[in-house]
């Protein structure tokens, strides 16, 4: 939220009617080649969905993208490349991260749709539990309207 709201409003406009591509498996390419399987990435296929992701409950907007985004959408892939690299640097710039120092017992929860995560590594010889919980919205991000 911060991010898109750190944007000029031009910009904000912009991706207000604006669509990336994700595909899991583009992100699992980054990581190591081919760790994506092939039952993985017929699985889960490329999705398009808008760019900026406004709370129904909060009016507030933010945009939805991650290491899964690998296209825009009307946008000539090596344009739509550098804006995703531009948006994701705005919203990982300095006063934008949360970083979790864990202690026994802790929950950890956030908006999917409004929050970039990424997994740090842990100490291997202490035991850790983690269990996912995703809960349905009122609607696909693709079917809202624009903010």
């Amino acid at each position: 939220r911060l991010a898109f709201k750190r944007l000029d409003a031009a910009m904000r406009t912009k991706l207000e009617n604006s669509f990336a591509w994700h595909d899991y498996g583009h992100s699992r390419e980054k990581i190591a080649p081919g760790l994506a399987s092939h039952e993985e990435r017929a699985a889960l296929p490329p999705q398009c969905w808008r760019m900026v992701w406004k709370n129904p409950v909060n009016g507030r907007s933010a945009i939805y993208l991650a290491s899964h985004a690998y296209a825009v959408e009307g946008m000539e892939p090596a344009a739509g490349k550098q804006l995703i690299d531009d948006l994701t640097a705005a919203a990982t710039a300095p006063g934008t991260n949360y970083v979790h120092e864990w202690k026994r017992g802790d929950v950890v929860m956030w908006d999917n749709r409004a929050t970039m995560h990424r997994a740090r590594s842990f100490p291997h010889d202490e035991p850790r539990d983690v269990r996912r919980t995703t809960l349905m919205g009122t609607a696909p991000t693709v079917a809202q309207q624009a903010p």
